[in-house]
């Protein structure tokens, strides 16, 4: 790795050594001399209800990840493109150290509550927080850049969980509506010391000054997210790289300046994790605990004494026909592709999607009040919200090609087609299947080992591929 990688930055090499005298020499060697680990997470609640087989079931292949039951470190990194599984949502590609996130499961109330992850590309995060949120929970997963922000809704979209919002939107944005959470994780923009085992750019691109850039940033996002907390709420606030500038200050900012209290974290000592000064929050060093760079801090507010930030409430601009308020009542005979039984909290409504007025949404009654308060602004993006359960094409109402990635999805009342690996990576790609005999025409739903992966339409002498044209496999492969 070293002849390969940039020497690491002199600067960062100082401030290691003087910030971490003990573990310096460990974490410096680690990220020249050893390789960054993959892990994967899987998607438990997908596990329960679609009863698929995990695709890394040998011993040999896989080590538990200690701090997260369902999170597995691989003996080496296979093509996850080539696994429908991934596609379909089954599990999550996430670093290690992150999943401690998880930690704060024993914090939560167990009644639902609302959450936001105000930085939440690509979608870590947000999906597992899916996996710990007491049941009927939403969540507004948002992300500022448009790019990002899409990856993220194919993720969540993808994950299934029907109490999800994604918006792309500033945090300012968001502030100004008003919107107030219990539980709220700031993944912050940092200076990526974190990816430097894995990023060679990671290294060219780090500076003293990027440094103090992203902590001047994420202080501006740590004072939107407080001002938008619940009093009793919880802040998480995490980073992918090493300095207690961008680390252990930013806690002792909200510390200092808005009386937020240190709620405890109890790690095993046999999981290496290193406590941060002044125990603010925990750090995850490569070469001493599994995983890449990552340090997070868990706060609560006890009051709301601090004035939020004064931000003046986006206006509808004049002439502009937001498609949220004038469209159409949708046609509720799509109701029967879900399956609500086993919701807790089965009542929900229909919508027109924020985005297409032929597609429909459903989306449970926790979900409404946050969806309402955030169209009441023109300048909240909504990207998606609850399931994406039907489309209108000419006459026919059709069900919508993302529907089966959602943990509501009725699918006894489709007619099933099961694909070995070969036929369902060329599905993927976008290939046309020829039907089954004897099966019945219509919408058929797709499935891989048990898990739901699309839909085809049967139309006698082949299947026309319904697949999401933007999630299909780029190439081709031959077999």
């Amino acid at each position: 790795m070293a002849e390969q990688f940039p020497s690491l930055p002199s600067d960062f090499t100082t401030n290691i050594r003087q910030s971490f005298p003990i573990y310096a020499e460990l974490l410096l060697h680690a990220l020249d001399h050893t390789e960054p680990i993959t892990a994967i997470r899987y998607n438990r609640r997908k596990c329960d209800r679609f009863h698929y087989t995990h695709s890394f079931q040998s011993s040999e292949q896989v080590i538990p990840i200690p701090w997260y039951r369902g999170g597995y470190q691989l003996s080496e990194r296979p093509t996850f493109s080539h696994d429908p599984l991934w596609h379909a949502g089954g599990y999550y590609v996430q670093e290690a150290a992150s999943m401690a996130v998880a930690s704060i499961a024993p914090l939560l109330p167990s009644h639902p509550i609302d959450a936001l992850d105000l930085c939440a590309a690509p979608g870590g995060k947000s999906t597992l927080l899916q996996s710990i949120l007491p049941q009927g929970s939403t969540l507004v997963a948002n992300e500022p850049i448009p790019k990002r922000a899409q990856i993220l809704r194919e993720n969540l979209l993808k994950w299934g969980d029907p109490y999800t919002l994604v918006t792309n939107n500033y945090p300012d944005q968001l502030q100004a509506t008003g919107g107030r959470f219990d539980l709220i994780v700031v993944d912050a923009p940092c200076s990526g010391e974190g990816l430097f085992r894995k990023m060679p750019e990671a290294r060219l691109e780090w500076s003293l000054r990027s440094v103090a850039e992203c902590a001047k940033r994420q202080r501006q996002i740590l004072d939107v997210a407080w001002s938008m907390l619940h009093v009793g709420g919880i802040l998480v606030y995490c980073t992918c790289t090493f300095n207690m500038q961008e680390d252990e200050e930013q806690a002792q900012y909200l510390v200092d300046k808005y009386h937020a209290r240190l709620l405890p974290i109890s790690p095993q000592q046999e999981w290496q994790w290193i406590e941060g000064k002044e125990q603010l929050g925990w750090h995850f060093f490569p070469g001493i605990t599994v995983g890449e760079g990552f340090y997070f801090v868990v706060l609560t507010k006890d009051d709301d004494e601090a004035m939020p930030l004064s931000v003046a409430p986006h206006k509808t601009k004049k002439g502009r026909e937001d498609v949220r308020k004038v469209s159409p009542k949708p046609d509720t005979s799509c109701l029967k592709w879900l399956s609500l039984d086993d919701l807790k909290e089965a009542e929900g409504k229909l919508l027109v999607s924020p985005n297409d007025p032929n597609e429909i949404c459903w989306i449970p009654k926790r979900l409404q009040a946050q969806y309402e308060l955030l169209c009441q602004s023109s300048a909240i993006r909504i990207l998606s919200v609850g399931v994406p359960l039907g489309e209108k094409r000419g006459g026919d109402q059709m069900p919508s090609p993302y529907l089966p990635y959602s943990l509501l999805l009725r699918d006894e009342v489709f007619p099933s087609i099961d694909l070995n690996l070969k036929e369902t990576l060329r599905y993927l790609a976008g290939d046309t299947l020829v039907p089954p005999q004897a099966r019945k025409r219509g919408i058929c739903l797709v499935r891989y080992q048990n898990l739901p992966i699309g839909f085809v339409k049967n139309v006698g002498s082949r299947c026309n591929n319904l697949y999401p044209k933007a999630y299909r496999l780029k190439q081709k492969l031959a077999f």
